[in-house]
Formats: C-alpha cells, sequence, structure tokens
C-alpha cells in the first residue's frame, strides 16, 4: 500500500538521522510514552532516539505540522493535549473521508486478494485488560480500513485519511481501555465488506457513515468517562 498509518509502517526503518528521529518520537506520541499535553526538550528527545539534535529539530517541526508537537517560546515543545472538542472534530472529518473512500473503493472495485485480506481481518476482536490482543485490533482495524483508501484511486483522499489515523490512534489507546468489543461495530465491517465486494457504492458509502458516526459516540463518551478527563486536555498517568 502507498499510504499507511504510523502503526503499519512502523517497522520501516528511515534511511537517514531526521526520518529516524520523526519515526522514534511519532510512536512515543501516539503510543502514550509522551502524554498528551508534556513538556519534552530537544536533548531529551534526541537521546531517546539516538541523534543529533539537528535531526531531532527538524523532526519536531515536521510533528508540529502532523498536529503533535507545538513550539512554546523558549522553553521547548508541548505534545499536543488530546480534547473532547479535538476529538469531536477528528471523527466528523473521519467519517467525511471514509465514506466517500468506502464508495470510490466500491465503484472501482478490490482486486480478489484485497478483498480476502479485508474480509480476514473482520475476525480481529479484542478483550479488556488484555494489551496484546488490543494492539492486535487496532492493527488489524487501521489495516482494514488503509487497504479501502488506497483502492478509492484519489491520492490526495488516501493520504488524509492515512494522517487522520495517526491522530485516532492517540485517541484509541486512550479510550480503548474502557471500550468492550462491538459486536455492532463488527457487522458494520462486515456491511462495509459486503458493499465493495458487491460493488455497491451506495451501501458501502453508508455503512461505512454509520460504523464512524457509532465510534464517535463511543470514543466521546469514553473520554467523558476518563478518570482525568477535562474539557481542555486529557492527562495519561
Amino acid at each position: 500500500m502507498k499510504y499507511l498509518p504510523a502503526i503499519l509502517s512502523a517497522d520501516h526503518v528511515g534511511t537517514n538521522a531526521t526520518e529516524r528521529a520523526y519515526i522514534a518520537i511519532k510512536r512515543r506520541i501516539i503510543e502514550l510514552e509522551l502524554a498528551p499535553g508534556a513538556h519534552v526538550t530537544k536533548t531529551d528527545l534526541a537521546r531517546h532516539a539516538d541523534v543529533g539534535t539537528m535531526p531531532v529539530r527538524e523532526a519536531l517541526t515536521r510533528l508540529q505540522r502532523d498536529g503533535l508537537v507545538q513550539v512554546l517560546p523558549r522553553s521547548g515543545y508541548r505534545i499536543v493535549p488530546v480534547t473532547l472538542k479535538g476529538t469531536r472534530d477528528l471523527c466528523g472529518f473521519r467519517q467525511l473521508l471514509e465514506a466517500e473512500a468506502a464508495g470510490l473503493t466500491a465503484a472501482r472495485g478490490c482486486p480478489e486478494p484485497g478483498l480476502a485480506r479485508l474480509e480476514e481481518l473482520l475476525g480481529a476482536t479484542y478483550e479488556l485488560g488484555d494489551s496484546e490482543s488490543i494492539e492486535g485490533f487496532i492493527r488489524a482495524h487501521f489495516e482494514f480500513d488503509a487497504i479501502i483508501a488506497n483502492r478509492c484511486g484519489n491520492d490526495m483522499l488516501a493520504q488524509a485519511i492515512s494522517r487522520v489515523f495517526d491522530e485516532l490512534e492517540r485517541v484509541l489507546r486512550i479510550t480503548m481501555e474502557s471500550l468492550p468489543f462491538s459486536t455492532t461495530a463488527a457487522h458494520q465491517r462486515r456491511a462495509i465488506f459486503e458493499g465493495i465486494r458487491d460493488r455497491d457504492p451506495t451501501a458501502a458509502r453508508e455503512a461505512m457513515a454509520a460504523r464512524t458516526q457509532d465510534s464517535q459516540g463511543q470514543i466521546l463518551d469514553a473520554l467523558l468517562s476518563h478518570d482525568s478527563v477535562a474539557q481542555a486536555s486529557i492527562q495519561v498517568s
């Protein structure tokens, strides 16, 4: 696939120091090792990434563009907090993008190997409290959607969806600790698959819209019940 979210591309080691620093810091942010709202410095990040401060500076500039880091004048950097409004906006944007991608992919058709992989991924589940199964489900979740995005025929759309996934993954890692596996969402994913398999753009688009809308409600409810939630920021202990 041409456009991959960070979770599916993290194993591809960068060929230069800046790329290595970018990947390493981004994964630490997404996996909550660097908590939302945390203050960081170039020196500390360089030590963890095992590169110089110049590659880290360049990596941080890219992470600013990704919306994951903020510059703090004369005091380093801040990991962008997770907010209720930001999450609502992110989920709404995701719904618009993914519904369109599903419809386009259904209209264009998906080759048999892609369909087979989509169907295989439908079997992914997880258990609350089981970090290994949650990790596997998150990877399967994003691979399912990435296959659809990459088959839509619109590179800009696929790239935008991939960037949304990176922000969404961080939110999911906060919320899935309290969200049980949803059989409703599983049925919705199958409906998406069937719409694409049957080359029915309307069915695929509507199924994806329903799934992403329901997902937004579940995510926001989970954030509201999080132990340390606040309107401005969610800190991870």
